[in-house]
């Protein structure tokens, strides 16, 4: 201490760098007065509390809380909609491969897709043949890190489609789906549920009207969701910032809601800060909830209104306590306090690094 005393009375150039280093300080404790995060609700926010990620972009759930064995994402078809599903890296249970083909080695991860196929004007209802899909997270298996949720093809508009794609990294999805048709007696025996099963390389199949079981190991599961009868949509509409769009909204999160420590919306292919980052305050999870699928671009809701979040959008607050601001529109505790200290900054500044008489020190 007593050195730097020393340094202090001695050094002109030590007393100036000290004070430009005052001045920095100050200017970055003003950059946090004035951009201070702040917990907000889900109706505090300018999206009433629900966030989109568009084509190039994924939501990301951070430790998804996923017992194994517990829904990760469901699907039950109702009247004109079909179901493709496509998977990476994925193979089938020990049952459904002993069934589809029994004298066959044991399976290796492969491209799996099964897609199903209706006709409702077959039936004067116009009902058509229904697809459930239940994706849990597999048994026995390392858990979920993250789990990522995301769109690739930017032609689901034009094509009349909705597509969700489902990544839970090193973790392993289980998947089970089956087609049926209606129970109506009327119906149940006009309509032939078509569906193929394609395995690698392996030639189609049609399975039997079976659920089938498979796995998907570091892989992706891709679904598709269309009309069987495209005069009639199978879309409903929301508003959103731009007009009104349609989205499907038959695809539910875990048990209709999925909690996780972290919600983040990123750049699929560059290393970027996160484009949004919500992070809860006052518990440990975020719950999220409502899925819809557009043609372009997902959207998620979180909540309850009873939850708190701070939220960043590329790294900054998009939410915060603006302190400096609110002092300043006080009028007399700013021209108070910009008058002490005008005062004593320039007297300051003055003595310091100006001073009328140089210290002969040889180091001044």
């Amino acid at each position: 201490m007593a050195s730097l005393k020393q340094l202090w009375r001695e050094s002109l150039l030590f007393r100036r760098i000290t004070t430009i280093s005052a001045f920095v300080l100050a200017a970055l404790l003003v950059e946090l007065a004035s951009h201070y995060p702040r917990a907000v609700s889900p109706s505090d926010l300018d999206e009433k509390g629900t966030f989109q990620a568009k084509i190039g972009e994924k939501i990301v759930i951070k430790n998804p809380n996923i017992a194994p064995g517990h829904v990760v994402l469901s699907y039950v078809g109702s009247k004109n909609e079909v179901a493709d599903i496509w998977l990476e890296s994925a193979t089938l249970d020990d049952r459904s491969q002993h069934l589809l083909f029994p004298h066959s080695d044991v399976s290796v991860p492969a491209r799996i897709g099964y897609t199903t196929s209706g006709d409702p004007s077959r039936t004067k209802s116009g009902e058509t043949c229904h697809t459930t899909i239940e994706i849990t997270r597999g048994k026995d298996f390392i858990p979920f890190d993250t789990l990522a949720v995301f769109q690739t093809d930017d032609m689901a508009g034009a094509q009349r489609f909705r597509q969700v794609v489902l990544d839970a990294g090193e973790s392993t999805m289980e998947i089970e789906v089956h087609t049926e048709s209606p129970t109506d007696e009327e119906t149940h025996d006009l309509l032939n549920c078509h569906k193929l099963l394609t395995i690698g390389d392996r030639a189609p199949i049609e399975p039997p009207a079976i659920p089938l079981r498979m796995f998907v190991h570091r892989g992706t599961i891709n679904l598709h969701f269309n009309p069987a009868n495209p005069q009639q949509s199978i879309f409903t509409g929301r508003e959103g910032r731009e007009g009104r769009e349609e989205t499907f909204e038959a695809v539910s999160l875990g048990e209709n809601t999925l909690q996780g420590s972290r919600l983040q919306v990123v750049a699929k292919e560059r290393s970027i800060p996160a484009l949004l980052d919500v992070q809860p305050s006052s518990a440990n999870s975020i719950t999220l909830s409502h899925l819809e699928v557009a043609a372009d671009k997902l959207y998620v809701s979180i909540g309850p209104d009873t939850e708190s979040f701070k939220v960043y959008a590329n790294g900054s607050s998009r939410y915060y306590y603006n302190y400096i601001d609110l002092f300043q529109k006080n009028p007399v505790s700013s021209w108070a306090l910009a008058t002490m200290l005008g005062s004593i900054l320039g007297a300051w500044v003055k003595k310091i690094c100006f001073p009328t008489n140089l210290d002969s020190s040889p180091n001044s």
